[in-house]
């Protein structure tokens, strides 16, 4: 089981209740894995490799089809339809 912890800018604060958190949820059998928001901002898909790399699974980048259903009225305001 794993759990992915996002830290933002404000976890040079909460250093030592992250730290009690994470012992009680590692005895529980849980692993955790961890990411700065940056990382997570700024390559995305390096995060999805690594969480994927720590499970053992392959991963494979799908990018999403440009045509979904989005806004088809081409109205950028959908109040405005």
């Amino acid at each position: 089981m794993l759990v992915v912890e996002v830290d933002g800018g404000y976890h040079d604060q909460t250093i030592e209740a992250d730290r009690e958190r994470q012992e009680l949820i590692e005895q529980s059998g849980w692993q955790i894995i961890r990411f700065t928001d940056r990382e997570v901002e700024d390559n995305a898909e390096a995060v999805a490799r690594a969480i994927a790399n720590h499970m053992g699974i392959q991963y494979e980048f799908n990018p999403r089809s440009r045509r979904g259903s989005g806004n088809k009225s081409g109205c950028s305001n959908p109040r405005q339809k």
